[in-house]
C-alpha cells in the first residue's frame, strides 16, 4: 500500500485528511514539518502531503530536504488562498501539485490517485531504461584481444552512419553481438533490432518473412502479415547467413536496398521502409560473388563496410574471461559454483573451439549442471565428453585386454554421473553430453556400463 506522510499543524484538518486517506493508503500524520521529516528519514514514504506554513520547518523546507534525500518522492502542497503564490513557488521547486484550503475531499483523493498513477508510470519507465541499459551491457562482447577490440571500435564508428555492413566470421563467433554493438551505437538504438537467420528459412518462405504478405497471397495466408523489414522500420535488420539465400531472393533484396520500398507478397502497393541492413555470413561471399554463386551487385551493396570477427582460437586470452562470464551467467543452475579451478582453466585454454564462443558457452553450461563442488574442475569440463582437443571423435586407445588410460577413467565417471542425473535415460544423457545416442551406446559398451532405460 502506498505510504503517505501528512504534515499539517491544524489538528482538525490533519484528522480529516487521515480519515479520508486511511482506507486506501498507509498514513502517518504529524503536526510540524520537523517531525514529518524525521519520520521520512527513518521510514520513507512515496507521497508527502504538507501544509505550506508550519512551525519548526515550513512546507518549502520539507519539500527541499525530502527531495534532496530521495528525489523520487512526490510532494503535494496544502495552502490557503492567500498563499497561492507560495504554492506556485513550491511547484517550481519540484512539488507535484498544490491543494487549496478549504479542500474538497474528492479533489484531494483525485489528485493523490493521479500522483500514484504517474509514479507507477515513471517507475515503469525507469525499469525499462534500466533493462535497456542492462541489455546493452550484456550484448557487448567480452574481450581483451587487440584484434577483437579493433573490430568493436570500428563497429561503434560505423554505427553512427547509415551504411550497410557485412560481418564475416565462423559460426558461433559472435557476429550477432557485433551487429548489436553497431545498432546500440547508432541513432536507431531506441528502435527495434531484428535478427533473422536466413539459413533457417526455406527460400520460398524467406520473401514472405521479410517483406510480409497480403491476405490470400498463397494457401494458408488467412490475413495480412507484416514482414521483418516493416517491424525493423527506423531500426536495424540483421540478415544472418545471407550467403544461403537463393538468387531470386537476392534480386528482390537488392531492389529494396536501392529503393527503400518493399512489396508484400501478393500485394501491388509499395511500402516505404527505413531499416538499416546488416548482413552476416560464415561463408566467403567475395569468392562466391566471383564464382557467380552470389550476386556480385548485391555483395558490393552489402559490403560498404566489412567487419571480420576473429575466431576464438585466435584470441586465446579471451577464453578465461568468457568462461568466468558464463559461470556467472549460469549461476542460477548451480548457485554453489563460484568459479573454475586452475586445472579446469587449463583444459579450456588447451582446446581449439571449432564452435567458437557458442561452444565454450555450451561447455560451461553443461559443467554447471554436473559440478558438485564450488569450482568447475577439469573432469566436469571435458569437451564433448572426452572428445580430443582437435574436436574430433576420440580414437580408442585401449582394447578390452588393456588397462584404460586416465582420460578414459575420467570419461567413464563423467558418463556415469550424467546417466545418474538423467535417471538412466540414454537419449537425455546423450543430449546433455553433446553426442548422439549411438556414440553413447558404443561408449557404454566399451566401459561395460548398464543403462536403465533406452528412452
Amino acid at each position: 500500500m502506498t505510504r503517505v506522510i501528512v504534515a499539517e499543524d491544524d489538528p482538525l484538518a490533519r484528522r480529516i485528511l487521515v480519515r479520508m486517506l486511511k482506507a486506501d493508503y498507509t498514513v502517518h500524520a504529524f503536526g510540524d514539518g520537523d517531525a514529518a521529516f524525521r519520520h521520512f528519514v527513518d521510514h520513507g514514504a512515496e507521497i508527502i502531503l504538507t501544509d505550506l506554513q508550519m512551525p519548526k520547518m515550513t512546507g518549502l523546507e520539507l519539500l527541499a530536504r525530502a527531495r534532496e534525500l530521495r528525489p523520487e518522492v512526490t510532494v503535494l502542497i496544502i495552502t490557503g488562498h492567500s498563499s497561492i503564490d507560495g504554492a506556485v513557488s513550491a511547484i517550481k521547486r519540484g512539488a507535484y501539485d498544490y491543494i487549496a484550503k478549504p479542500f474538497d475531499p474528492d479533489d484531494v483523493l483525485l489528485r493523490l490517485q493521479r500522483a500514484v498513477r504517474e509514479r507507477t508510470i515513471e517507475a515503469k519507465v525507469r525499469l525499462y531504461e534500466h533493462e535497456r541499459a542492462l541489455e546493452r551491457a550484456t550484448h557487448v562482447p567480452l574481450t581483451r584481444d587487440p584484434g577483437m577490440l579493433k573490430v568493436l571500435e570500428l563497429a561503434r564508428k560505423v554505427g553512427r552512419t547509415h551504411s550497410t555492413v557485412l560481418i564475416q566470421g565462423e559460426t558461433g563467433v559472435g557476429k550477432e553481438l557485433v551487429a548489436r554493438v553497431i545498432h546500440e551505437s547508432s541513432p536507431r538504438r531506441e528502435h527495434a533490432f531484428v535478427a533473422v537467420n536466413c539459413g533457417a528459412i526455406a527460400g520460398g518462405v524467406l520473401e514472405s518473412e521479410l517483406f510480409g504478405h497480403e491476405k490470400g497471397a498463397f494457401t494458408g495466408a488467412i490475413g495480412r502479415r507484416i514482414g521483418y523489414f516493416e517491424i525493423a522500420h527506423q531500426g536495424t535488420l540483421l540478415l544472418d547467413e545471407i550467403g544461403t539465400s537463393d538468387q531470386a531472393f537476392q534480386v528482390k533484396l537488392l531492389r529494396v536496398l536501392q529503393d527503400r520500398l518493399i512489396y508484400r507478397v501478393g500485394g501491388t502497393s509499395a511500402v516505404p521502409v527505413d531499416a538499416r541492413v546488416i548482413a552476416a555470413t560464415n561463408a566467403d561471399l567475395d569468392k562466391q560473388a566471383r564464382e557467380g554463386a552470389f550476386r556480385s551487385d548485391l555483395y558490393y551493396r552489402l559490403s560498404v563496410v566489412t567487419l571480420r570477427v576473429p575466431p576464438l582460437r585466435d584470441r586465446p586470452g579471451d577464453i578465461r574471461l568468457l568462461a568466468e562470464h558464463f559461470v556467472r551467467k549460469y549461476r542460477s543452475i548451480n548457485p554453489a559454483v563460484t568459479g573454475i579451478t586452475a586445472e579446469g582453466l587449463s583444459v579450456l585454454e588447451d582446446y581449439s573451439y571449432p564452435g567458437n564462443v557458442r561452444e565454450l558457452e555450451n561447455i560451461v553450461e553443461r559443467a554447471m549442471i554436473l559440478e558438485q563442488t564450488e569450482r568447475l574442475g577439469a573432469e566436469s569440463l571435458l569437451v564433448g565428453s572426452g572428445a580430443d582437443r582437435s574436436g574430433s571423435e576420440p580414437v580408442d586407445a585401449t582394447t578390452d585386454d588393456e588397462e584404460p588410460l586416465a582420460i578414459d577413467e575420467a570419461e567413464k565417471a563423467h558418463i556415469l554421473r550424467v546417466l545418474e542425473k538423467c535417471g538412466g535415460r540414454k537419449l537425455d544423457a546423450a543430449r546433455l553430453l553433446g553426442i548422439n545416442k549411438t556414440t553413447l551406446w558404443r561408449k557404454m559398451k566399451r566401459y561395460r556400463l548398464d543403462g536403465t532405460d533406452d528412452a
